[in-house]
């Protein structure tokens, strides 16, 4: 309820307008129907946005050009992506690593002061890199860090150079974070737990929410090439819980 009222706000409180996208989901009109209801529940004005490779009878390369559907996305003030599998987000929204129109569209709701959230693949997707399907941690961990396998380009939303993951402390993520981070010279990572957010503006981090989450700095990280494996020393790891802030810039909570 934290989260679901704070979006709500961050949009611009009752009657804001969000459009969600279930374009991971299995069953995109189940998962929009209820992301659709927690937000409404919190006040928000919902529309599903049928952009979803899953979709029956949708074909994602015209939906992602469709005018109306464009229009739809313009005249909101939050774009909400639910989970499910992140690789059909950035394959529908940025096929190749192309933006299509309605990613540019979903980007200008940012630049105009809007609210662009997602929940599990959903947040995954908005950092400029992503996991595209790692879950194998021990595999990372080992080198398996291929693109277009284990990682990919992600849509790019949050603050350049800041990594996202999700279901961070619940399934055991940071052994897969370090190795990607490192190897892409990433010095900041963000590891949100379940029933949080993670608000970015500017350079200010807050969390809100229950599970909390980690901040991971490898600004001071060195490693020994000698070793023959991965291994990182001096990483600094700042927990989040709820309300605490943190300035993206200077490292300060």
């Amino acid at each position: 309820s934290a989260v679901w009222s704070r979006l709500v706000a961050l949009a611009g409180g009752t009657g804001s307008r969000f459009v969600v996208f279930a374009t991971a989901a299995e069953d995109p009109a189940r998962s929009a129907a209820r992301a659709s209801s927690a937000l409404e529940a919190h006040g928000a004005r919902v529309e599903h946005i049928p952009a979803a490779p899953r979709l029956p009878g949708v074909d994602v390369a015209q939906a992602v050009r469709d005018p109306a559907l464009l229009a739809r996305v313009g005249a909101a003030r939050g774009v909400f992506f639910t989970g499910g599998a992140q690789e059909r987000i950035v394959d529908t929204l940025q096929p190749g690593g192309h933006p299509t129109p309605m990613l540019e569209a979903i980007r200008e709701v940012l630049a105009r002061g809007g609210v662009v959230a997602g929940t599990s693949a959903g947040a995954a997707v908005l950092s400029g890199i992503m996991f595209r399907d790692a879950t194998d941690v021990v595999a990372v961990m080992r080198g398996v860090l291929r693109d277009g396998e284990e990682i990919d380009r992600g849509l790019g939303v949050v603050a350049p150079g800041l990594f996202v993951d999700q279901h961070f402390l619940a399934r055991g993520r940071l052994g897969r974070m370090l190795p990607l981070m490192q190897s892409r010279g990433m010095q900041l990572g963000i590891g949100v737990e379940e029933n949080s957010a993670a608000i970015l503006r500017g350079r200010e981090l807050e969390v809100v929410g229950e599970g909390g989450a980690l901040i991971v700095d490898l600004a001071d990280a060195t490693t020994d090439a000698g070793q023959g494996a991965f291994n990182i020393a001096g990483v600094r790891l700042t927990y989040l819980g709820d309300g605490d802030r943190f300035d993206l810039r200077t490292r300060a909570l």
